[in-house]
């Protein structure tokens, strides 16, 4: 996972300029990520166009969400010149650290026109009485 204050520091080293690059080259490197959070859920939507839901998979290891697969470029035909190509294909693994006050071990996934859901519950903290 990209850390917050990444960016900030690449705008800084490398000018406004490369980080735009940055930006615009990464949907070649992988699938494009967006992660926001609710007072209750932190949201992670995965853009997986081209994909069906046997391509990918989605594991946990510690507190770490693993998705990973493979996005075929059905554009196989010989006689097709290619003007632009903005989608991402081929192989890819994306890894994203959960911070420890969400239940990865509650996660829902929903994968639905090319976009893969993920929602991770906050902890709910459990309330003991002292006797």
């Amino acid at each position: 996972m990209v850390k917050p204050h990444f960016h900030s520091h690449v705008k800084q080293m490398l000018g406004e300029d490369f980080s735009e690059l940055l930006q615009e080259l990464s949907p070649f490197a992988e699938p494009r990520l967006d992660m926001y959070k609710t007072d209750q859920n932190l949201i992670i939507s995965v853009d997986l166009a081209g994909a069906s839901r046997e391509d990918f998979t989605v594991k946990m290891r510690n507190d770490t969400l693993i998705i990973e697969g493979t996005i075929n470029n059905t554009q196989s035909e010989k006689n097709i010149q290619v003007i632009s190509r903005e989608q991402f294909y081929g192989s890819f693994m994306r890894k994203i650290t959960i911070p420890e006050e969400y239940n990865l071990n509650q996660l829902q996934a929903v994968f639905e026109r090319g976009i893969l859901l993920i929602t991770v519950p906050f902890k709910t903290c459990e309330v003991h009485n002292l006797d």
